[in-house]
């Protein structure tokens, strides 16, 4: 089947709060099954014009027998027809997966009587390369390569609207690259991403900060997580329950953490008596001020001069 991507449709529905990385990225494709296009296109699959993607079931048992489930299935409407796209979220080797991956593919081909990719998201580059093995089926001409998304397929996201206009994708951006050379830059556009989203939808805004920060690395988590309890509304539980209680001590205390995990994030050496000069500090004004310096200045020194 030849395949053109040009663009597509997506539709947004409602599920449960996702509370671990692996099903967060498994929901982001429910959530948007468009998704699936982006992602095999930008892999290298060129696909027809896109007219609609849905949701479909991602379990591939039809007898009562062994049940296998996948991640995420989707079903792609193109002008040729339509195309089905197995997601699996990887995080580790598994040595059952060149067995049922296979499987995967046939069933829905099998069901949904159209051709059918195998799409696998493994975020450790070690585990992606193990994911895009050549899987011998035994049959003669009968490979599975699986197409493997990887931080080379995901652009980053550094305009605040960007995220906007693709909170899915948003949420990938951050994943591969909230700790990389642009990390900062990825991750207050997913901040301040997240505050335009709430302008329309206070909820949605909440739930994919609470994707983000799922996803992301731990490093790049504190530093999110730092920018958004001193700038944002939509933070994590945990920083939400703690905001609540209201008091100044406590505000000047986790906007001074905040300005010691940015700068350390971002690799910048501190004196001790830098580190008591931001610990100690109590001006609620000065330390945003430090905040917001603190993603942008080269040195430390920097900030107080």
């Amino acid at each position: 089947m030849p395949f053109t991507h040009r663009k597509r449709m997506t539709t947004i529905s409602v599920f449960g709060m996702p509370t671990q990385e692996h099903d967060v990225l498994a929901e982001l494709f429910r959530w948007s099954p468009a998704l699936a296009a982006d992602l095999v296109g930008k892999i290298g699959v060129d696909l027809p014009d896109v007219r609609g993607a849905s949701h479909c079931s991602e379990s591939f048992t039809d007898l009562k027998t062994t049940e296998y489930t996948g991640d995420a299935a989707v079903l792609l409407e193109l002008d040729s027809g339509r195309c089905g796209v197995v997601v699996e979220v990887q995080r580790r080797p598994d040595k059952e997966k060149p067995w049922s991956w296979p499987l995967y593919i046939a069933t829905l081909r099998a069901r949904e009587r159209c051709p059918v990719m195998l799409l696998v998201i493994a975020p450790e580059r070690s585990v992606a390369e193990w994911c895009a093995t050549t899987i011998e089926t035994g049959h003669p001409g009968h490979t599975l390569t699986p197409l493997v998304l990887q931080a080379d397929n995901v652009p980053e996201l550094t305009d605040p609207k960007d995220f906007l206009a693709n909170p899915p994708m948003g949420v990938l951006s951050a994943m591969f690259h909230g700790d990389g050379p642009e990390g900062m830059k990825v991750l207050r556009a997913a901040s301040d991403g997240t505050d335009l989203i709430a302008d329309a939808d206070r909820q949605l805004a909440r739930r994919y900060v609470d994707c983000v920060l799922a996803v992301v690395p731990q490093a790049a988590r504190d530093a999110l997580e730092a920018l958004m309890m001193t700038e944002s509304e939509f933070y994590s539980e945990t920083f939400r329950n703690a905001e609540a209680k209201g008091r100044a001590e406590g505000r000047a205390a986790a906007k001074a953490e905040a300005v010691l995990t940015i700068l350390q994030v971002r690799g910048l050496l501190l004196t001790e008596e830098q580190k008591k000069r931001i610990s100690g500090c109590r001006d609620l004004t000065q330390l945003q001020t430090w905040v917001a310096c603190a993603a942008t200045v080269e040195a430390a020194d920097e900030l107080f001069g």
